[in-house]
């Protein structure tokens, strides 16, 4: 099967709410928004941003606030801010970085990880929600797709 992009013609007239980015953004304000509903609704006092790095320091506790931008493709003062706030609430602590004193890891507190299941139940929620209609092999082709979106515009 040849994969032949669209051309410029194809693309004219230029149909805003068609087009890959508008339906990419709506659709990603809308998972935001939907998983910040599901936690609201659940009582948790967390948002989807902040559930995102708790989920990256339950797969690899220990990271910089380096390594979490990174992973979250979030800028660092992003990550930073997020960072506050889940200190505040403490979920996670600093630890100085042995090796350098400029540095520092962010770790899960006791109460960060104790998070972990029930949490990752609301996640599972929203995905159920977001995929409902579509069959395992049509979401796993999305993910693909977007995933070589992504690759073609980094």
């Amino acid at each position: 099967m040849e994969h032949t992009p669209p051309s410029a013609d194809d693309l004219r007239p230029f149909p805003l709410r068609q087009s890959l980015g508008f339906l990419l953004v709506r659709t990603a304000l809308k998972l935001r928004l939907l998983g910040n509903v599901i936690l609201q609704e659940a009582g948790e006092d967390i948002t989807v941003d902040q559930w995102g790095i708790l989920n990256l320091l339950w797969e690899a506790d220990g990271q910089t606030p380096v390594e979490l931008a990174r992973r979250a493709d979030k800028d660092k003062p992003n990550v930073t801010r997020l960072l506050k706030i889940l200190e505040d609430k403490k979920l996670v602590a600093r630890r100085p970085d042995p090796k350098d004193r400029r540095s520092h890891h962010i770790v899960l507190t006791e109460a960060g990880a104790a998070l972990k299941g029930q949490l990752l139940a609301h996640g599972v929620s929203c995905y159920e929600r977001a995929c409902q209609g579509l069959s395992k092999q049509e979401v796993e082709t999305l993910k693909s797709l977007l995933n070589r979106v992504y690759a073609n515009v980094s």
